[in-house]
Parts: structure tokens; C-alpha cells; sequence
């Protein structure tokens, strides 16, 4: 029986089956659309890439068309879904800004049960206040309207409801002292202080601050995000920041390396107490 529980995760293994057999195969995206009604290159490489849903009669109609058969057909048939999957921000009117990237990268974090999350000059979004949201965005290179600003900034806090309502969110967030020491409007930044030293007493949630006397070793590149996602297979994705948004989603060694650089940096990061004891100080100091 084909499951009818739409899943990111589902439509992300069913992309890379599709891709898989088709590359095994030797075959061009043209390959194996030509003749079939309602299908072209366009659509199918969408599908494989998880940007797109397919309900499982058309999945049948392509695996047929294809010949597709016997236990690898099974095995696609499992990850079908028979609609489109529907997330929590799709009935909301800021839905029509959100890029098909980031609408994956949210079903992912709808999904997962652990985040690692880091910024080096910046807290993470999961951790940041409307205003600092606002004030965070509103400095990007998006070039992004007042009102897009604003969507975005909702965006921001609706999700940071996976760390209070069930499934609980189990967080790990690593921030760069450099957050503090950026310049920005200090009521702005003693609100964000105060949210996350109230944010690191929730049980789910771990926040370390990696600090400038880390040197080099404690600083990455650019921020990373690290999914882990419950089941047998452990499965994980990893997101890295870059222009315009997060890199699209690794697998498999980008995983591990991932994984290795967040052990790197919770060697160089305060603990927990100390980071909020760091925090405090701060807020003193600017208050």
C-alpha cells in the first residue's frame, strides 16, 4: 500500500531513486520523458530534485512508461505520497515569498528531531527576536522590501515553535562572540541577550558562544546547519550558508564533514554556563 503521509524526507529519497535508476540507466532527463503525456524534462528534474511532489498514480504512469518494474519499482512505490505536502506555512499570506529552496529546507526542520545550528556573527534564527529578525535581514544583500522584511522576520519566529511544542526540537546552537560586537541598535541586542538566556534554560536546547580567543580553529567559513531526523537510518542533511540563502541540501560525506566541524567546535566553545554567564555580562555592560 502506498503511503499517503506526505514526508520531506520521503519525496527527497523518492528525487534520488528517480535520478538514480535514470543515471544508472544512462538515460537523459528527455530520455525518459519523450512521448509521455504531462511529463518533460523540466518537470521530472524538479521531481528528482524534491522541488516538486508527485501523487503515486503519476509516479505509476512514469514507471510504466519507463519499465520500471520488480523490487526497484517497489522500492519507489514506497516513498509515493498520493497528494501534495502541505506544511504549516502554506496557508499564510507571506507563502508566496518563499523560494522552493527554503520551502525545503523548512520541511526538513518541520521534520527533524535535532538541530546543530551555527552563525559566527549573528545567534541563529531559531534564537533571535522579532526585532533582531528584523534588524539581522534587513542587513542581508537580498535587497528585500519593508514588507518582505517582515515576512521574512514572521517567518523566523513562527519557526521557532518546534522548540516549545511537540515534537520538541532538541537544539544545539553555537554562536561567534563577533555577535556581540557587531554594531546594531543595543536595546535591539539587549532584548535578543535576554530572549536567548531565557531560551538556554528551555531542556532541549544547549547554547554555546565560540569565543575570539578560539582563533582560527573555532571559526568556519560560513554558517552550517546539521538535521538528524528519527528511524533506523539515522538520516541527516546539511545546510551551508551562502548568499542568498543555504547551500542546497549534502548527503553522505558532506554529512560527516559537517559532523566534524561541529566536534571541532564545541571543543573551542564556552560551556553552557559560561556562555550565559558571558551573555550576562554583556547585557550588563550594555544596559
Amino acid at each position: 500500500m502506498l503511503s499517503k503521509d506526505p514526508s520531506a524526507i520521503r519525496q527527497i529519497r523518492l528525487g534520488d531513486e528517480l535520478r538514480a535508476w535514470r543515471t544508472e540507466n544512462n538515460k537523459t532527463l528527455a530520455d525518459v520523458t519523450a512521448g509521455l503525456k504531462g511529463w518533460n524534462p523540466a518537470r521530472l528534474s524538479k521531481i528528482e530534485r524534491a522541488l516538486l511532489p508527485v501523487t503515486a498514480r503519476e509516479l505509476a504512469i512514469f514507471m510504466d512508461h519507463c519499465g520500471i518494474a520488480g523490487p526497484e519499482r517497489a522500492e519507489i512505490e514506497a516513498l509515493a505520497t498520493d497528494s501534495p505536502s502541505r506544511h504549516w506555512w502554506q496557508d499564510h499570506e507571506f507563502a508566496d515569498t518563499i523560494s522552493s529552496a527554503f520551502a525545503e529546507y523548512l520541511s526538513l526542520e518541520s521534520e527533524a528531531t535535532q538541530m546543530l545550528d551555527y552563525y559566527l556573527s549573528a545567534f541563529p534564527g531559531l534564537l533571535q527576536t522579532e526585532d533582531y529578525a528584523r534588524e539581522v535581514i534587513a542587513a542581508g544583500l537580498d535587497g528585500l522590501s519593508e514588507d518582505q522584511n517582515e515576512a521574512a522576520a514572521e517567518i523566523r519566529i513562527m519557526r521557532q515553535r518546534r522548540l516549545t511544542q511537540d515534537p520538541l526540537l532538541e537544539l544545539d546552537a553555537y554562536v561567534g562572540e563577533v555577535a556581540l560586537l557587531v554594531g546594531g541598535d543595543q536595546e535591539v541586542l539587549a532584548g535578543q541577550i535576554r530572549h536567548v538566556i531565557k531560551v538556554a534554560q528551555y531542556p532541549n536546547v544547549t547554547v554555546r558562544m565560540v569565543p575570539l580567543s578560539a582563533g582560527r580553529p573555532g571559526i568556519l567559513a560560513s554558517g552550517l546547519t546539521l538535521l538528524r531526523f528519527p528511524g533506523e537510518s539515522g538520516e541527516s542533511f546539511s545546510f551551508i550558508e551562502a548568499v542568498g540563502g543555504m547551500l542546497p541540501r549534502k548527503s553522505g560525506r558532506e554529512v560527516r564533514r559537517a559532523e566534524r566541524a561541529f566536534a571541532r567546535l564545541k571543543r573551542c566553545a564556552l560551556s553552557p554556563d559560561a556562555t550565559v554567564a558571558a551573555l550576562e555580562r554583556k547585557l550588563e555592560e550594555i544596559t
